[in-house]
């Protein structure tokens, strides 16, 4: 992904999120909220471990898997 990609998509996502009624707003704040409270407490938990964090990291910079890309396009992102 490039700067400029990411800078689009960012874009795309902030005119989304200021079309959201107030409503619809306040759970997709809830949503990300719990989401990223949750991301944390995971990863500190995972590498707390030495092994874990060795197999995490070897996971992050292997080839094989689906792409982001892949992900966001299903997603429709």
């Amino acid at each position: 992904m490039t700067v400029d990609t990411s800078m689009k998509d960012r874009s795309r996502l902030h005119h989304w999120i200021d079309e959201l009624p107030p409503r619809r707003f306040e759970l997709v704040y809830r949503l990300v909220e719990e989401l990223v409270e949750g991301e944390m407490d995971e990863t500190e938990y995972l590498l707390g471990s030495p092994s874990m964090k060795e197999r995490l990291l070897a996971a992050r910079d292997s080839d094989e898997g689906v792409s982001i890309e892949v992900i966001r396009e299903e997603l429709g992102i």
